[in-house]
Order: C-alpha cells, then sequence, then structure tokens
C-alpha cells in the first residue's frame, strides 16, 4: 500500500523518509513487509499520506495474518493435506457451493476448516470424535463418520439461518395433529405448512439430500440452547419414508436427551430409543392398538388398505410401509399405494 502511494504521487523512498521524519531504512523495510507499522510511524503515514492511521495499522494487520498463513502453507505437507481431505465429500461440497472451486489443496483444506468453525486438523478430530460417538451407525450399511458430520453441519448452518421460536413440548404436540392431515397433500402444499408449524414449536425442519458415502435418513438434533433442528435426507424419495422419518425424528426430541444428536440410517432394530421413537411415531401417526388390530387381519386388498388410512387420517402410503415394515406386506407389494417425490432440482 505504501509502495504504491510513492508510485502514485512520484516520491522516492528517501523523499517520503524526510517528510514523515523516518529513516530510509525503516521506509524500506515498512513496504518489504520486514518491520511492523507502530502506532506512532502509523500516526506520521496518516500527515503525510491522509490516510487514517488505524487503516495503517490495519494493513499491517491483514500483513501479519497473510504471512502467517504462508508460514503455515510452507510448513504442511501437501500429500497430508491431501490425505486428510480424502476422508471428506469435497467435490460434493464444491457442487452445493460449499467449498471452493478451487484445485488448490491448500484454499480447500481453509475452507472445509471454516465450514466446521474449527482452527485446524487436531481440533476436527475431536469435534468428529464426539459426533461419531452419538451416531447410532449401521453395522451392515455404515456412513462414512466425517461425511455424517458434514450432513449434520450443512443441516445446522442452514437451521441457524431460519426464524424458529424456542422449543416448546406442548405446541409441538398441538402442531402435530395440525401435520397429520398434510400427510395427503402434495409437497409442494405440506413443505411450507410443516415447516411453520415446527418452527413456530421452536423445531427447524431442514432438507438436505443425502451424500454418497452416506445411507442415512434424518437426524434430530440440539443446535442452539432451546432449538432443535430434524433433517431429512428424502434418499428413498417415497411419502412413507419421509412422514414416518419426520415423525420419528420429532420422537427422539419429545422422548430422549438433549446432549445427543440421532443420526439414523438404515439401523439395526435392536437398539432401545430408536425402537422408542419408531413407537412414538406409530402411536402418532395411527395409534398402535389400532395398528395391531388391522394388522392381525392380514390385510392384502388395497381397498382395505385405503379405508384403514381413512379412517386413521393419513396417506394409504404411509400404511403400507407399517405392513411391509412389520413384515405383514412383502417389501414389493402395494408400493404403487405410495407418492414418490424428490428435492427441487434434485431429479
Amino acid at each position: 500500500m505504501l509502495e504504491e502511494y510513492l508510485e502514485t504521487l512520484g516520491l522516492s523512498q528517501a523523499e517520503f523518509a524526510r517528510r514523515a521524519d523516518l529513516t530510509p531504512k525503516l521506509v524500506n523495510t515498512i513496504i518489504k513487509g520486514h518491520n511492523p507499522v507502530e502506532a506512532d510511524t502509523a500516526v506520521a503515514l496518516e500527515r503525510v499520506t491522509g490516510t487514517k492511521a488505524y487503516i495503517w495499522t490495519g494493513v499491517q494487520k491483514e500483513w501479519e495474518l497473510f504471512r502467517s498463513r504462508v508460514a503455515e502453507r510452507s510448513q504442511r505437507d501437501t500429500a497430508a493435506v491431501r490425505a486428510w481431505l480424502a476422508n471428506f465429500p469435497v467435490k460434493e461440497l464444491q457442487q452445493r457451493g460449499v467449498l471452493p472451486s478451487s484445485g488448490d489443496l491448500h484454499a480447500v483444506r481453509e475452507g472445509l476448516l471454516s465450514f466446521f468453525g474449527v482452527a485446524n486438523e487436531h481440533a476436527f478430530a475431536g469435534l468428529n470424535q464426539r459426533c461419531a460417538v452419538r451416531y447410532r451407525a449401521s453395522k451392515t450399511y455404515p456412513s462414512s463418520p466425517e461425511c455424517v458430520h458434514v450432513w449434520l453441519q450443512l443441516a445446522t448452518r442452514s437451521a441457524e439461518k431460519m426464524e424458529v421460536a424456542e422449543f416448546s413440548n406442548a405446541r409441538l404436540l398441538e402442531a402435530l395433529a395440525e401435520i397429520k392431515p398434510l400427510t395427503k397433500l402434495p409437497p409442494e402444499e405440506f413443505q411450507p405448512r410443516v415447516t411453520a408449524l415446527c418452527a413456530a414449536a421452536g423445531v427447524a425442519i431442514v432438507p438436505v439430500p443425502p451424500l454418497k458415502k452416506t445411507k442415512l435418513n434424518g437426524a434430530a438434533f440440539w443446535y442452539a440452547r432451546n432449538k432443535a433442528a430434524v433433517v431429512l435426507s428424502l434418499r428413498h424419495k417415497t411419502n412413507d419414508h419421509f412422514w414416518f422419518t419426520l415423525f420419528h425424528e420429532l420422537g427422539h426430541l419429545c422422548l430422549h436427551g438433549r446432549d445427543t444428536a440421532y443420526v439414523d440410517d438404515e439401523r439395526p432394530e435392536s437398539d432401545a430409543e430408536e425402537a422408542e421413537a419408531d413407537a412414538w411415531a406409530e402411536e402418532k401417526l395411527v395409534g398402535q392398538a389400532r395398528l395391531r388390530v388391522f394388522m392381525a387381519g392380514q390385510p392384502r386388498a388395497k381397498s382395505d388398505v385405503r379405508d384403514f388410512a381413512a379412517s386413521v387420517g393419513i396417506h394409504p402410503g404411509i400404511i403400507v410401509g407399517m405392513l411391509q415394515h412389520h413384515r405383514v406386506l412383502p417389501w414389493t407389494h402395494m408400493n404403487d399405494l405410495k407418492d414418490h417425490f424428490v428435492f427441487a432440482g434434485d431429479a
């Protein structure tokens, strides 16, 4: 900046030094970035150049930060950076506009650290370890822990931008009574209404398309002191999975502790808390007693499913999903009663 100023005015370093009452050596070292701009020097520069002293000290700080980054980069092994980045879905994050599209590994690393809000790889390792402990992973369909953390962070960033009230269990239960009939509507009609009802009860509903190295359906977690988020991947692209996952995740928020992020994939059924959330979802959507009676009759006709769905006030595709889950119906039967939909732009 100082060098540009001298060039603009056609001043030599020696002439400028005389005007500022500084030594030519000091002026030269400031230009080369070898000497800091102290407060008294900044005042002198202000008087000669007309540029405020705080700007000169700010320029110095920016230069020091730049040199610090350059020094860190020179000390960091490029192979180690590449190996660390290989754990993450970098291309997907670049496609979603989260990371810079640059091929510069160090620039991508900077972007990823900023995305997670950590200073370095060591800090991320501790963060990722805590996330992995909270993650109830399937042994059959394992998801990359780093990709799980990326997915949760994408949801957190979206939730933080939403207008969400303080959480209220009572308001959420009231909202469910209004949400249940919405299961019969198309996505463009139910989505804004579900989002608004849940936000008023303290829950951000966040759709985040799945990442390639994950088999995630949904998650429930607390992203602020008294605000929760439910993230949905819509991985299966059917309404039965969408609605049951939504109610299942809301069940975690109502039933279980706030210190745990419940991340659900193709999970084993032996997990007690997952079974509790499943039962809660069935109760709120249908009523477990009514569902048991209906399943005991071994329904095989589509008309029976439609009639039962109408009697409980939900879409018949959700009933089909429950019957398949409980092995009353094969997975190949009655899928035409389900609605299929995708995220906008995710055909």
